[in-house]
């Protein structure tokens, strides 16, 4: 006799087991995105071929520049122009969705929202279902909305221009403690190796239905909780491989890796002009644009 009963269920189990590869895909791809070596984009422009220097100095002068405007307008002025650096270094459009527009702009938004119904004032504008909305904190969300989009528009373009060696020799050059450059690169590196690992145990346990849609939300948490276990008692196992390997071929804390070449006049110049031209932009921002908002 034919079971339908049987049939109905073989059909469910496919079904389920074809939304775990999804998500499993899902999943997948989200990570693979977490790799820091892969983050330049591009290696012909004359903005790759800057110094690392120059860029970090640049870097470190605008966003300072931007958290000290009072005003929005030069803050979007910045944000445009990174915008318009972005594709003359050939970004792809899916790149910059993701790290300009997606991200940036949630977390901007958020923040815009939740000023602006919370941080108060003396001249009220409007109401929303009870909620005063006053003029003082429409200003300062506005504000700071055009702060966090610019400071990680200039994020963006650094990362996008300069090579993760490049970074640490130039920390290095600043003086940066060595401690903290060491840890920061092996962050960067065995972020990825992590993120791997983390996927292959993952699809382990979805393989195995441990993220069935048939299972609760008390079980599925249970079966999270243990790969994220295994994968802190493997992250642990690793550094001390990698720790021990490390002192076997002469590593110390005084360990010069590669050899700085001395900052050219040039590059020196080059300093110098970003940091007038973001001390003059927070001039203009003060002075011309006028203090307007709150802060």
């Amino acid at each position: 006799m034919y079971d339908c009963g049987d049939c109905n269920w073989k059909r469910y189990k496919r079904t389920d087991t074809r939304t775990c590869v999804k998500q499993t895909m899902q999943l997948i791809n989200c990570v693979q995105e977490v790799d820091f070596e892969r983050l330049v984009v591009g290696s012909s422009s004359a903005i790759h071929r800057l110094d690392a220097r120059v860029k970090l100095v640049g870097a470190f002068a605008l966003i300072f520049c931007i958290i000290s405007m009072k005003q929005p307008l030069i803050p979007l002025f910045i944000f445009c122009a990174a915008t318009l650096i972005c594709f003359g270094i050939k970004m792809p459009l899916r790149i910059y969705l993701k790290r300009l527009i997606l991200l940036p702009f949630s977390v901007a938004i958020v923040v815009l929202v939740v000023v602006i119904f919370t941080y108060g004032g003396e001249h009220q504008v409007a109401s929303f279902f009870g909620w005063p909305i006053y003029h003082e904190s429409c200003s300062f969300a506005v504000l700071l909305f055009a702060r966090i989009i610019a400071s990680i528009s200039v994020l963006s373009v650094f990362v996008a221009t300069t090579e993760v060696m490049a970074v640490t020799e130039a920390m290095l050059w600043f003086k940066v403690p060595k401690v903290m450059v060491d840890l920061a690169v092996m962050m960067l590196r065995y972020i990825h190796l992590l993120s791997g690992e983390s996927v292959r145990m993952y699809r382990a346990q979805a393989s195995r239905c441990g993220f069935s849609s048939r299972l609760g939300y008390k079980q599925k948490l249970n079966n999270l909780s243990t790969v994220a276990g295994s994968l802190i008692l493997r992250a642990l196992k690793r550094g001390e491989r990698v720790y021990a390997a490390m002192l076997s071929r002469g590593y110390t804390t005084d360990s010069e890796l590669t050899e700085i070449e001395p900052l050219s006049a040039k590059n020196a110049l080059f300093c110098v002009i970003i940091i007038v031209i973001s001390v003059l932009l927070v001039i203009v921002d003060r002075i011309w644009l006028g203090v307007g908002t709150c802060l």
